[in-house]
C-alpha cells in the first residue's frame, strides 16, 4: 500500500566545481563542492530513490503506482533541485517543449524558476538581454571573447526574490547565490559562455532557441500572493511554488513536493502523520487529497506541484 507521505531513501547529491557547503550544512551532512540537491527526481538521467516496498527509484515508483503518485499526468512532469552557487554558474539557455523535438532531443523542454533560498550581499542572477541584439552581434561578441554577462539584465536578489525563466531565455546564477528550482522535467541545457573552463559551448543548438529580445524583468519577477495558509510565490502554466505561512489544510489535486529548509513542520493525512525536519523532503502523492499542516514559528517550508493544463 502506497503511504500517504513518502520520503527519499538517500539524498540525491551532485558534486560541482562550483558547488559550496551550503546543501551540506543543510542537510547536516559533511560534504564538499555539492552544487545540486534533486528532490524527488523521476528524470532517468538522476532518479531518486524513495522508501516504498523496501527502497525503490521514482521511475519504479511512477510504474507501479502511476495514477495513485501523479494523477492527471502521464508521466512526472517537475524537476525540483537546490543549487548553490558557489561561483558564477555558466551563462545558457533552454529549449521549449516544440523546439527541444525540432531539435531532435530525446527530452522535454525546459521553461524553470528560481526562489532564492539564501544570496551573499550585493549577489546577482543574469535575466534576458538589456537590449535587442540581433544573432550575428551576439555571436561575434562571444567569438571575440567578450564578457557575455555586459549584455544581459544583472539584478542583485535577496532571499525570497522569484523569477520565471521561459525557454529561451539567456541566463545564469551568480556567485553567492542559493535558489530553489523548479522546473519542467527535462536536463536540456545549452551552454552560451563560461568564463574560459574549457567547457564544451552548444552555440548552434542555443542560437535556434533564443529569445534575441530585450527582457522585461519585471514581467519576470513574481509577485507573491497570499492564498489562507500559503504564499504563492511562482505560478505559471508548468508549475508552481508556494512557501508554508501558517497551519492549516492544503488541497492536493495531483502530488506535490514539500522541502522544509529551516525549523520543522509536521504533516497530518487521515491515517499517518509525518515530521519534516530541515534540509529534508517530502512526495505527498495524489492519494492524499488532503493533510493538514503544523509550522513552527522559525520553520521555513516550500511545495512545489504541478500545474494541471
Amino acid at each position: 500500500m502506497l503511504p500517504k507521505f513518502i520520503f527519499q531513501a538517500e539524498e540525491n547529491l551532485v558534486e560541482k566545481p562550483w558547488g559550496g557547503d551550503f546543501i551540506a550544512r543543510l542537510k547536516g551532512i559533511k560534504a564538499e563542492r555539492i552544487g545540486e540537491s534533486w528532490e524527488f527526481s523521476a528524470h532517468p538521467s538522476r532518479p531518486s530513490k524513495v522508501a516504498v516496498d523496501g527502497i525503490i527509484d521514482m521511475l519504479e515508483l511512477i510504474e507501479r503506482y502511476g495514477k495513485d503518485v501523479i494523477d492527471g499526468f502521464k508521466e512526472f512532469p517537475i524537476l525540483v533541485k537546490i543549487i548553490d552557487a558557489n561561483e558564477d554558474l555558466s551563462v545558457q539557455v533552454h529549449p521549449s517543449e516544440r523546439q527541444a523535438k525540432e531539435l531532435g532531443e530525446n527530452d522535454h523542454g525546459k521553461p524553470e524558476a528560481w526562489v532564492v533560498l539564501d544570496a551573499d550581499e550585493g549577489a546577482k542572477i543574469y535575466l534576458g538581454f538589456k537590449e535587442d541584439i540581433s544573432p550575428d552581434e551576439f555571436r561575434k561578441a562571444i567569438e571575440r571573447n567578450e564578457n557575455v554577462l555586459s549584455y544581459l539584465n544583472a539584478i542583485e536578489v535577496k532571499k525570497g526574490d522569484a523569477f520565471y525563466i521561459p525557454a529561451g531565455t539567456i541566463h545564469a546564477l551568480g556567485k553567492g547565490v542559493r535558489v530553489l528550482e523548479v522546473s519542467t522535467n527535462s536536463n536540456i541545457t545549452y551552454r552560451i559562455y563560461d568564463y574560459g573552463r574549457g567547457r564544451e559551448l552548444h552555440l548552434d543548438k542555443a542560437f535556434k532557441v533564443l529569445n534575441f529580445r530585450k527582457t522585461n524583468i519585471e514581467e519576470l519577477r513574481q509577485r507573491s500572493k497570499r492564498l489562507n495558509g500559503l504564499m504563492r510565490l511562482i505560478g505559471t502554466e508548468f508549475f508552481r511554488i508556494d512557501e508554508i505561512v501558517a497551519d492549516g489544510k492544503v488541497s492536493n489535486d495531483s502530488f506535490q513536493i514539500l522541502l522544509c529548509i529551516n525549523g520543522r513542520v509536521v504533516l497530518r493525512s487521515n491515517s499517518d502523520v509525518v515530521e519534516v525536519k530541515r534540509g529534508k523532503s517530502v512526495l505527498i502523492p495524489a492519494i492524499t487529497r488532503e493533510y493538514e499542516v503544523e509550522i513552527e514559528d522559525d520553520a521555513e517550508a516550500y511545495v512545489a506541484s504541478p500545474a494541471k493544463i
